[in-house]
């Protein structure tokens, strides 16, 4: 008991140090939580669902593909390989005319007879689980799409090695997913989802560090993951059981809670967070192929705005002129412009945007007036709405984009402020 005791009052000590050095952050804004920009092609959505429902097959009616069906069964009976497009197809189409129920058992009957004939983890389920993750989707049956994810991720590997493209993609998709899931708050006490998912993560990109022929897109994908997972570590997860001076109570002799213990291990995540997505990113772009200029040039971008969301500017700024640097080599130096010529809502990625937020029915239109300072924060911002009612939401994003952190633009190579910019927004929520 003496030792144990000793062990506490350490650990009770290295955490009140921690807590009182702790700095006080002002948490910026995180773009696509609340508001999404209107333009097409201001903002890309590098998080979006691959589940979305694809449309019926153009020419195909719900009688010719009975017709199909038919004489498919006909002729090489009822588990026939090839049943298995046009019943997708017909389920589609099912899904289009409002039947879901008998879309869903229409793809389920199509995945049974890829089993039947492939086996069981064959690569043919994909596209059909997809349409089925989209029709849950669409009916906003999340518990049930979490649990189809769920299916999805232990069906090819539950992020195990070895790795083919085929695994690691489905990872990368359960991943996606589980993002999404906390975004959409499906879990009473999301801090047990959080800290999994983390873990998983990068339980998965070390795995995959160490084995050979992994191809540096599907590598870079697994090390951009993990940094939307940080992004969410950083914005979404408040401690509750502590004020920045006080030793968390749930530190004490007794046995702790799993959520208690969660609560403890995010707060040391957070604490190193920063520093960790830097390393994440200096390490990818070591692996960057030599020869890809261009995706070295991305990679800077992604540390250029991570250390500008989480104000650090000087270091932003040095992997922005890098950037600026590196696309001058390429073949395309009009990137620059692109990229830099204007200030751009940070996160970038997309990672706290939901699928199809900007075609939401329920979203309020503002148009919104700013400018932006070489440090990328927003000044004099003036908003309008076309109805009355609607002011409020107005003011909601006036406080969001002051709070907001820009990549600055950065002019002729230097970062320069931004005068009269007008954007329009769709309020979310």
């Amino acid at each position: 008991m003496r030792r144990h005791g000793h062990l506490l009052c350490a650990a009770l000590c290295v955490l009140a140090t921690l807590c009182q050095s702790a700095p006080a952050t002002g948490a910026p804004s995180a773009y696509g939580e609340h508001f999404v920009l209107l333009e097409q092609g201001e903002a890309a959505n590098t998080e979006a669902a691959a589940d979305d429902l694809p449309a019926a097959t153009e020419g195909g009616g719900e009688a010719e593909y009975e017709r199909q069906l038919l004489e498919m069964e006909q002729q090489g009976g009822p588990y026939a390989a090839a049943l298995a497009e046009p019943l997708t197809a017909l389920a589609r189409l099912q899904e289009q005319q409002g039947d879901t129920l008998q879309s869903r058992r229409l793809y389920e009957r199509a995945l049974h007879l890829v089993r039947v004939n492939e086996g069981l983890y064959s690569e043919r389920q994909v596209p059909i689980l997809r349409q089925l993750f989209g029709s849950y989707r669409q009916t906003g049956e999340m518990q049930d799409l979490d649990a189809r994810y769920n299916y999805y991720f232990r069906l090819y590997g539950a992020g195990q090695p070895p790795y083919t493209d085929l695994r690691l993609g489905a990872t990368l998709e359960y991943l996606r997913w589980q993002r999404e899931a906390l975004l959409l708050e499906l879990d009473p006490e999301p801090s047990g989802r959080l800290l999994s998912l983390y873990n998983l993560n990068q339980q998965v990109l070390d795995a995959a560090a160490t084995q050979e022929g992994i191809p540096y897109p599907l590598y870079r994908r697994l090390v951009l993951s993990q940094l939307c997972n940080l992004y969410l570590v950083q914005h979404l997860y408040r401690p509750e059981l502590q004020s920045s001076n006080e030793v968390p109570q749930h530190l004490t002799a007794g046995a702790w809670e799993p959520r208690e213990a969660n609560e403890y291990r995010l707060d040391m995540l957070q604490r190193g967070a920063v520093s960790r997505g830097r390393e994440l990113l200096d390490e990818l772009i070591g692996r960057t192929p030599a020869n890809e200029p261009l995706e070295l040039a991305l990679n800077y971008l992604e540390l250029g705005d991570w250390n500008q969301w989480n104000d650090k500017r000087s270091d932003a700024d040095a992997a922005y002129r890098r950037v600026i640097g590196l696309l001058a080599e390429t073949d395309e130096p009009t990137l620059s412009g692109q990229w830099l010529g204007t200030p751009r809502e940070l996160p970038a990625n997309g990672v706290f945007e939901l699928p199809q937020a900007a075609g939401d029915a329920q979203a309020v239109v503002v148009e919104a007036g700013f400018d932006v300072s070489v440090e990328g924060r927003a000044r004099n911002i003036e908003t309008r709405v076309e109805k009355e009612d609607d002011e409020g939401r107005a003011r909601r994003l006036r406080r969001e984009l002051a709070d907001m952190r820009f990549r600055p633009a950065y002019l002729e190579g230097e970062p320069g402020a931004v005068q009269g910019l007008s954007r329009r927004y769709a309020w979310l929520r």
